[in-house]
């Protein structure tokens, strides 16, 4: 469902044996830079873009806008931006474009565990 909105270019939802779910979203940067060029947001970078908290803002309303029908513990609590989209040549695509879930795991570990961190600090200070 969230692929099917202008303002995203892929996304991967995630949240096995997690608390709860997360979505990491590449943003379709042609959509979102022209909305940012509307509102007069000045940036340098895709990064620079992601950062501000306008268009996190904007994105995630958009992502979250697709979900709404979700019951609650389906929704993602935290929509997690990435500035790279996936590729085969990563080794997160699939020949057939399909999304390589352990994969983009792996490569966002970091990221990820971050999110969740952020998210639930009790239970990070738990597990870690």
């Amino acid at each position: 469902m969230i692929k099917l909105n202008k303002f995203v270019a892929n996304a991967v939802v995630l949240g096995d044996k997690r608390k709860f779910p997360i979505v990491l979203v590449v943003p379709n940067f042609e959509t979102v830079e022209k909305w940012a060029k509307e509102r007069n947001l000045s940036y340098g970078s895709r990064g620079q873009l992601l950062a501000l908290a306008d268009a996190k803002a904007k994105i995630e309303r958009e992502v979250m806008g697709m979900l709404r029908d979700l019951a609650k513990f389906e929704m993602p609590k935290k929509v997690v931006l990435l500035e790279h989209d996936f590729t085969i040549e990563s080794g997160e695509l699939t020949p057939t474009l399909k999304v390589k879930r352990r994969a983009v795991e792996k490569r966002y570990a970091e990221l990820i565990d971050k999110t969740y961190a952020e998210a639930d600090p009790m239970a990070a200070a738990v597990e870690g």
